[in-house]
């Protein structure tokens, strides 16, 4: 992007060897006939889906189960099994030798280990996100190589800023100015869009027969009724947007499955997990249309319609997966036949407690309201919810700020909703190359970064949006970390700091003993968590860090 050569410190290359013995021919779905010694599995799979599209001698339901079976397929056996890791729910600490960017393997004891699936090969893995993330590298720098822009772009997608004509938009931070002399962003057209598709072929390597659609799919969302129309797009971060249609009068219209549209083209991230507030038991989520639609009227400087459900408490469902939520349910299982008992699996409902909402007493990082299933919305503020840390059992309110020794204020939909509207996107940068907040607007930038260091995480990727959504209320339940004494934070960072520091300066500060300081500046012992913090704090008011 930026026509510099990076600093390679290393480099290792992934090739085949040999032909595994044993090898058949044999039927995908019993349908489509394959050669592992002879084919190009992941392109047959490609290129035999598409063909099934338009099997005559298939009814539609079977073309329909091919196509997925196929896609299944084609994405776990190109990415999924050599990904694959299973978190191994352990109370006690167990001995693990990790493999990792060193070429020698370190030893480290934790709980709760990754264990790795029969196929799993991480470096194979990283080549398909990879050249995934290289294929959206190429495509911004063609959009930025005609002084374009693009309003989101996600893993394998960008929604790129053109119109018919092209010319100008009035945007915070873009490099160009309108006649008025406002900030703008230039338009590409629609026919530049298109070429920039036509472009990406050349790297296509499916049969042009069989897959004739471009690899670089102009989406059909552009088109209404075959004929092209300009599409608008309301982005608040990453993976928050919605696109939508505007009237002669300048009145929106989302892009909505069996209406104007073939699907529903707005975000469900950090929503989706809510049930519906009017009906829990409907996968209908319509109801997050009309957050978006209000939120869209509000920007457009429209009036906006009170969200019928904003008063009623915002509820997620989560299941119980693991040892320590049985725990907390104990209580409640007492005294009831095995039938008529909550079991490993079944679903719960969870809400969210308002930030100053916490019940007297408890903390807000060890606390998460848990309940069985109820349908019942009118419910949901009479019945007994239960802290999954404590077991013990507290009520809910949704009005007044905070909660009271039995008693948690909860999040309402109506909160969450003008919480989403607000929401920062911590990867980028404003004009200024500040971090976003949440009044960010205009044309974001990439946030310039340095490592500090490196951390050795387990496979927690699978629950970041559980987390970051309320769903699991502590890193700590879902994060394995695998310290590597050569390379974690304490003997990279802290440890030089420390030594750095005059012996009496660290003693006044931190309040540590002299023997205890020598001791760990020589490396013979290691602080526990809440000394850490002392020499942290130190070191860091020091300049040192």
């Amino acid at each position: 992007m930026t026509g510099k050569i990076p600093n390679i410190v290393d480099a290792f290359r992934i090739e085949p060897h040999g032909v595994q013995p044993g090898l058949e021919k044999t039927k995908l779905y019993g349908q489509v006939e394959i050669d592992p010694a002879k084919d190009d599995f992941f392109k047959r799979v490609i290129e035999e889906r598409k063909r099934s599209s338009s099997r005559a001698d298939l009814e539609p339901e079977e073309r329909d189960r091919l196509d997925k079976a196929l896609k299944v397929l084609a994405n776990s056996a190109s990415y999924g099994i050599y990904a694959e890791m299973h978190r191994k729910e352990s109370d006690q600490k167990v001995d693990v030798t990790c493999h990792g960017v060193d070429q020698e393997p370190f030893a480290c004891s934790v709980a709760h280990p990754d264990e790795v699936g029969e196929f799993c090969f991480p470096p194979l893995a990283s080549l398909i996100t990879g050249a995934a993330r290289l294929m959206l590298a190429l495509l911004e720098r063609c959009v930025s190589d005609l002084g374009g822009a693009y309003a989101m772009e996600d893993t394998d997608s960008m929604a790129i800023v053109a119109t018919k004509r092209g010319g100008l938009i009035e945007c915070s931070g873009g490099s160009c100015q309108t006649k008025a002399g406002k900030a703008a962003v230039k338009t590409l057209t629609w026919e530049q869009v298109k070429a920039i598709s036509q472009r990406f072929e050349a790297l296509k390597p499916y049969d042009r027969q069989m897959v004739q659609e471009p690899l670089l799919k102009i989406e059909e969302d552009n088109f209404y009724k075959e004929k092209q129309r300009q599409l608008y797009c309301f982005a608040i971060s990453a993976k928050r947007y919605a696109r939508f249609t505007l009237d002669t009068s300048r009145e929106p219209t989302l892009l909505q499955k069996g209406s104007n549209n073939k699907i529903d083209r707005w975000s469900r991230h950090g929503l989706g997990h809510l049930l519906n507030p009017t009906d829990p038991d409907s996968d209908d989520q319509d109801w997050i249309g009309q957050i978006w639609l209000n939120m869209i009227r509000k920007a457009l400087g429209h009036p906006i319609e009170k969200l019928p459900f904003a008063d009623r408490p915002a509820v997620g469902r989560t299941g119980i997966t693991s040892p320590s939520v049985m725990r907390s349910l104990k209580q409640l299982n007492a005294r009831k036949r095995y039938p008529d008992q909550i079991k490993p699996f079944n679903f719960l409902l969870t809400c969210h407690v308002k930030p100053f909402g916490h019940p007297t007493g408890t903390d807000p990082e060890r606390f998460q309201l848990i309940a069985p299933f109820q349908p019942d919305p009118r419910k949901w503020l009479k019945m007994y919810w239960i802290d999954k840390y404590s077991s013990n059992r507290y009520h809910i309110i949704t009005t007044g700020h905070h909660g009271d020794r039995k008693t948690a204020r909860v999040k309402t939909y109506g909160d969450v909703a003008r919480d989403y509207e607000f929401h920062p996107e911590s990867k980028c940068a404003d004009t200024e190359g500040n971090v976003c907040d949440r009044q960010t607007v205009g044309l974001l930038a990439r946030r310039h970064i340095q490592i500090d260091c490196l951390r050795t995480i387990g496979k927690e990727s699978n629950f970041l949006e559980e987390v970051d959504e309320g769903l699991i209320h502590s890193g700590e339940d879902v994060y394995t970390e695998y310290t590597n004494p050569k390379r974690d934070e304490w003997s990279l960072k802290i440890l030089p700091a420390l030594k750095a520091a005059p012996l009496a300066v660290l003693i006044k500060e931190t309040g540590l003993s002299r023997r205890a300081l020598l001791d760990l500046r020589a490396g013979r012992s290691r602080p526990h968590p809440k000394n850490r913090k002392l020499i942290v704090d130190a070191v860091r008011r020091l300049g040192l860090i």
